[in-house]
């Protein structure tokens, strides 16, 4: 694979039984450099779309290249806050991997951590408890811990979810600095005005529905099929927002 597509992805469909797609008709491509959001209604594919590209999937058809290590960011709402680990913790989960479990980390992985703190802007929150940081720094402290992965691929699980104004843009600072960087960033979202902002844009409802820049991609007709009854447009209808539905 050339190293300006990172991300490849051909005639991808899955699920979670034999014979039953949750997601198919899949295909896109990614280089590095991209901000890209992933919007769907729930159910709408999104996670599953992830769990394809980490290779956690039970049954899919179809192929994905990746060019660069890939880690996953989850929510923060979804985040223990009473586990007993402080900020430091958190980011060394990220250099776990390959390390005998009978050896004690050693100076290289926590020099990564450190330095994944460092990019986030956490490094005066190194010995803070994980719980006791805001949402925002919280949503940072997970983005370091898959940066301490040496990622270069991160999905991330609508990571401005129940976040403050301020918290959002130093979290949205950091995702286009990291996109800057070289980066490849898939940001589960619902929030499509925002999304106008991002580099490309996938939208599914199970199938894909759409795929490219959004000026392209957000008309009034891709919404529609994208989120169906869920959508209510506003004002002169180049706008819309969606009805959220938190049952599970």
């Amino acid at each position: 694979m050339s190293a300006g597509n990172p991300i490849r992805v051909r005639n991808l469909r899955g699920g979670y039984v034999p014979g039953r797609f949750a997601i198919e008709g899949i295909e896109f491509e990614v280089g590095a450099g991209r901000l890209v959001a992933v919007l769907g209604p729930n159910g709408g594919g999104k996670t599953t779309l992830f769990r394809a590209l980490l290779g956690e999937l039970p049954h899919q058809k179809g192929d994905i290249s990746l060019g660069e290590r890939i880690a996953y960011v989850p929510q923060t709402e979804r985040a223990r806050l009473d586990f007993p680990v402080s900020t430091m913790d958190v980011a060394l989960m990220g250099t776990y991997a390959g390390a005998p479990w009978y050896r004690r980390l050693g100076s290289e992985r926590r020099g990564r951590a450190a330095s994944a703190l460092e990019r986030v802007g956490l490094t005066q929150h190194a010995d803070t408890q994980f719980g006791e940081l805001s949402g925002g720094q919280r949503q940072r402290a997970l983005i370091a811990r898959a940066l301490a992965q040496d990622a270069r691929i991160l999905l991330l699980d609508e990571p401005l979810s129940g976040l403050d104004l301020p918290s959002s843009e130093r979290v949205l600072a950091l995702l286009r600095d990291l996109r800057d960087s070289g980066a490849i960033l898939l940001v589960a979202t619902h929030d499509i005005q925002q999304s106008r902002d991002f580099d490309l844009v996938l939208c599914l409802h199970g199938v894909q529905v759409a795929w490219g820049v959004p000026n392209e991609v957000l008309s009034a007709d891709v919404l529609a099929r994208t989120y169906g009854g869920e959508l209510i447009p506003v004002g002169d209808g180049a706008h819309a927002v969606v009805i959220q539905h938190h049952s599970h």
